[in-house]
């Protein structure tokens, strides 16, 4: 561990460096109630940002958990926020298996039981990669939160087809996307990782590689449906994961405790989420975060 910190008395604040298979330095934040806190301590939460983010993107949800009771491990995936990029540069698939697995591994290694996965969009999908890929991997998840993750269905209008076009081009002649320029984000992106999420949604199919059928493997999986799922989506999110796309992919997932939540003005929230305010914002604050909390007690207390 290192450069440990923390602005709170009650909590402990860590780094910890890890190794992927790839040979970057995957560094997980580490933020939980102290040993000595009164707060009831609750099952560990990991939790991964998706595309053009960082840990950051994650940490308001993560000191609310924290102070709920629960030890939370936010992932910089490789390239992002404190951790190391290695060539060559990695596709979709390879940036968030491998930082799923070395979290995963590192997290099991404790010996502190399950984990709860909480994703914000590339972030939930890590972790479906994750499961279809490695079905073992179920035993180790207490429950799956899906905020705003989709793969293969943001290209059904035509307006939306021609901007990923645009984007393919652009990304390609850049070598990557100026995500910080172009305000979609505090990381810019290599060109591998998202020209492979403009192909699976041009082509409407999620294939890793070997042709690795990812919808079918999660439809047929032997043991997903042993773990519970959360998924929410913003109504205001319309290109990057509309709610149409996020909920064909939830209900795809086996599973009788599943729930589906689209967040909106019509579902009696503050506000029609956008991709980033679903997990980034004040209003989500006051009445995303609890829920997601909410959920994950209630997974604890079956």
């Amino acid at each position: 561990m290192d450069d440990q910190s923390g602005d709170k008395p009650d909590w402990i604040h860590a780094r910890i460096a890890l190794q992927t298979d790839r040979g970057a330095q995957l560094v997980l934040h580490h933020v939980c109630p102290a040993q000595d806190s009164e707060t009831v301590r609750k099952a560990d939460v990991l939790l991964a940002h998706g595309t053009f983010s960082n840990y950051r993107t994650c940490s308001g949800l993560a000191r609310y958990l924290a102070e709920r009771g629960h030890a939370c491990w936010l992932i910089d995936f490789e390239g992002h926020g404190c951790s190391s990029k290695v060539q060559p540069e990695p596709d979709f698939e390879e940036l968030f298996l491998s930082g799923t697995l070395a979290a995963l591994e590192y997290v099991e290694a404790r010996g502190d039981g399950k984990v709860h996965w909480v994703g914000h969009s590339g972030g939930g999908l890590a972790a479906l990669m994750a499961v279809a890929r490695k079905p073992e991997l179920t035993s180790q998840l207490h429950s799956l939160v899906m905020l705003g993750s989709q793969a293969c269905d943001a290209a059904k209008p035509f307006t939306h087809r021609m901007t990923l076009r645009m984007f393919q081009l652009l990304t390609r002649m850049l070598g990557y996307v100026p995500a910080r320029a172009l305000r979609l984000g505090p990381e810019n992106e290599v060109a591998a990782v998202m020209l492979q999420w403009y192909r699976w949604n041009l082509q409407g199919g999620w294939q890793g590689r070997n042709n690795f059928d990812y919808l079918q493997a999660l439809q047929k999986h032997p043991t997903l449906s042993c773990v519970p799922v959360l998924g929410l989506a913003g109504s205001g999110d319309r290109f990057i994961a509309p709610a149409p796309a996020c909920r064909k992919l939830h209900a795809l997932l086996p599973g009788v405790d599943n729930v589906w939540q689209e967040c909106g003005l019509s579902e009696n929230f503050a506000e029609d989420y956008t991709h980033s305010r679903l997990i980034s914002s004040r209003p989500a604050a006051r009445e995303i975060w609890p829920k997601v909390a909410d959920w994950l007690a209630s997974v604890e207390s079956r």
